[in-house]
């Protein structure tokens, strides 16, 4: 690969580099520099896909973000940033290769969309989720954490994104997604210390699990004895059920990640086998390609651009033949 498009990271497999080198060529497209890396031994290094300044656009372009409203929206957040929501700033304005600025550029279209026509919104996602019971949507956000968190599971793993709805007998329900790219869904655990300091299941996520006796006996036996770790993947789950259990709220959650994500299947899977049968269709992986594919579809060319870009910036993988 030619030295503009940046050095190969030596720990990526070869899906990131594959992800790493589409934002390079992203880079690259809307004119950046590479903003030099400087790893813990003090090694300087160019990789790809970091920029500089991401937070001053240029004309017509908004750097890491596809669209004016998803620039206009990330910028929002940051200056209007909650103590516990988990915004970086450097993350979401200058690392092209993060899924935190991906879902914005992913869902703030479809955020402009319902302030835009309500009715169009609506249409959209239906067609692009047609298998839950939306009749009117509410809401589109990023980065929602529900200010109860503490009191729900003790954990302020955020929604990547939340669509609000409401179905046909007018009773409010919502679909929380956790947005993928190159990244794993994570192996972090949530835990607490006993008086010996020693990790232990954290106290409100084992409150949460038992009041929602959604895992299978045996499966809740295991997590409640530390011998099955409460991961990013089980964390999100509980925090989402137990949002719509106290709010009396209609809940599910989707994992969107591209179709050659190595681990999203695997860890969803994990998670599906343990749950009771009335929950195993409250969570499911949508490629996302096929998804971004639907809302193509449907929508009407003044938004489908923004999402033809995204595909071509984020999955379009056959730019990298001419690489190899």
């Amino acid at each position: 690969m030619e030295k503009k498009y940046g050095e190969e990271y030596k720990g990526d497999s070869r899906f990131v580099a594959d992800c790493r080198k589409l934002q390079s060529i992203y880079r690259v497209e809307i004119g950046e520099e590479i903003r030099p890396y400087t790893d813990r031994y003090g090694n300087v290094h160019y990789y790809g896909n970091y920029i500089s300044n991401g937070e001053i656009p240029k004309e017509n372009c908004w750097k890491n973000f596809l669209t004016e409203c998803a620039f206009k929206h990330a910028e929002y957040r940051v200056e209007n940033r909650k103590e516990y929501v988990t915004i970086e700033s450097d993350r979401l304005f200058n690392n092209l290769l993060s899924s935190q600025p991906m879902a914005f550029n992913l869902f703030c279209p479809l955020r402009q969309m319902l302030v835009d026509s309500p009715e169009l919104a609506t249409k959209v996602i239906k067609a692009v989720l047609p298998d839950y019971p939306i009749h009117k949507v509410t809401k589109v956000e990023l980065e929602f954490i529900p200010k109860n968190y503490l009191e729900l599971t003790g954990d302020k793993s955020a929604m990547d994104a939340i669509i609000g709805f409401e179905d046909e007998q007018g009773k409010g329900g919502f679909i929380a997604v956790e947005t993928k790219y190159s990244e794993s869904l994570g192996t972090n655990v949530a835990y607490d210390r006993d008086e010996n300091g020693k990790k232990i299941p954290r106290a409100k996520s084992i409150e949460a699990v038992k009041k929602l006796q959604c895992f299978t006996p045996d499966v809740e036996k295991s997590i409640i004895e530390g011998n099955t770790p409460l991961t990013q993947i089980y964390r999100n789950f509980l925090l989402s059920e137990m949002y719509g259990f106290e709010e009396g709220l209609l809940s599910y959650s989707i994992i969107l990640a591209p179709r050659r994500h190595p681990s999203t299947k695997r860890e969803l899977v994990s998670l599906t086998n343990g749950l009771n049968q009335e929950y195993k269709n409250k969570i499911e992986g949508i490629d996302l390609e096929d998804f971004v594919e639907r809302i193509i579809s449907v929508c009407p060319e003044e938004y489908a651009t923004s999402f033809e870009r995204f595909y071509d910036r984020y999955l379009n993988f056959d730019k990298l033949k001419n690489f190899d």
